[in-house]
This record gives structure tokens, C-alpha cells and sequence, in this order.
């Protein structure tokens, strides 16, 4: 892992805001609003991406340079992955995005055509996500960077081979990944928001 420079949690609330207006074909243009508003939103609309200790943590730009860094991100635990097969609770590791990335090639996660008859939305995002990197192989960057943090004490216990909690950017990781592994892409420096929470929060 590589620092790029250093970053802060207004940085981060920005970029999250404004791409999720982008993905929502909204407004993006954050310029004139003010950090007390947005702020508000972000806690108001998108309180899951924020943990407790996120304001005073210390932040920055940094770089996965190779694949086994990425490799070793702790992915999350949720009725999706558990649903997908993708995260099965068994054994230690079970949820480091190596291990996801070869559930996915055993599940049929992506170009199930049986799966993409259904109507759930879930399952037509993760495969237009997958076809979009296969038409254009962008890297993982600027709007499209990862973001990542220290690992709390459970996290710790359940994947001692794990380094950072993937917090944001799981689908767009995971779909990155496997054309590396299964379809031989070349593998592109990862950008990520980088939050490591300061000791005095933690003790």
C-alpha cells in the first residue's frame, strides 16, 4: 500500500455525495453548498457509510499496487453476500475478497443467465457492472476509487489475514477482480480512500 497524499473527511463526504448524484443522474455540482449541509445529507440519507469515528480519523489518497493487496481487503457480511453464497460464515477468512472472488466463479455470481431472468434489480446491476468493465477497461480511480478502513476487533478475529474492511466499492471491487483472476485483464494500481482511525479514538 502506497499514500498518494494526504485527504480528509470533508474530501470524502464530497466525493461520495457526488457520485452518488451521478448515479442517480441528479445534480452533482456540490460547489455552493455548504459543509454544514451536506454533512447533513450524508448523515441523513447515507448513514450507512459512516462509522462512528470517521470524523477525526486520519485520511488520504493511497494506492494498492499489486493484486494481492487488494486480495486481502475484508469484504462485507450482509443478507446479499450471505444470499449469493458468496460469504458462507465458515472458517476464518471467509470474507477476504480472494475468497470472495473465487465463491463468485463457483456460485455462477455473474453470467447466470437463469439468475438474470428473475426481476431483482441486485442481480442486473452486478451483471451491467461486470459487461461494463468488459467493454471498457477503466481503472479504479478518480470516480471510481475504493474506499477503505482499519478493521474493528471482530472484523480482526474473523479474518486474521485481512488488512483494511473494504467499506465502499464492494461491487465494482469484486467484478475488477475476478476479470483479473478468470479472464486474465491486467491488473491496474487500486485508488482508495484511506481512513485509519487515530489511537486516542481507539483506546
Amino acid at each position: 500500500m502506497r499514500i498518494i497524499r494526504g485527504a480528509s473527511f470533508e474530501e470524502f463526504v464530497r466525493w461520495y455525495l457526488a457520485r452518488e448524484g451521478r448515479k442517480r443522474k441528479q445534480n452533482q455540482d456540490l460547489t455552493g453548498r455548504s459543509w454544514e449541509s451536506l454533512l447533513a445529507e450524508m448523515r441523513h440519507s447515507e448513514g450507512g457509510k459512516l462509522r462512528p469515528w470517521f470524523e477525526g480519523a486520519l485520511w488520504s489518497i493511497a494506492s494498492f499496487d499489486t493484486v494481492a493487496e487488494a486480495m486481502s481487503l475484508v469484504c462485507v457480511d450482509n443478507w446479499q453476500t450471505r444470499g449469493s453464497r458468496l460469504v458462507t460464515g465458515v472458517g476464518s477468512d471467509n470474507r477476504l475478497a480472494r475468497t470472495l472472488v473465487a465463491a463468485a466463479r463457483e456460485t455462477g455470481y455473474f453470467d447466470n443467465h437463469t439468475l438474470m431472468k428473475s426481476n431483482s434489480v441486485e442481480r442486473h446491476n452486478r451483471q451491467e457492472r461486470i459487461d461494463a468493465f468488459r467493454r471498457n477497461w477503466v481503472p479504479l480511480q478518480d470516480d471510481e476509487r475504493l474506499t477503505v478502513c482499519d478493521l474493528n476487533a471482530a472484523e480482526k478475529a474473523e479474518s486474521p489475514g485481512g488488512t483494511y474492511y473494504l467499506h465502499d466499492g464492494f461491487g465494482r471491487l469484486l467484478a475488477y477482480l475476478y476479470l483479473v483472476v478468470y479472464e486474465k485483464q491486467q491488473y491496474r494500481p487500486i485508488e482508495v480512500f484511506m481512513c485509519q482511525e487515530m489511537q486516542s479514538q481507539a483506546t
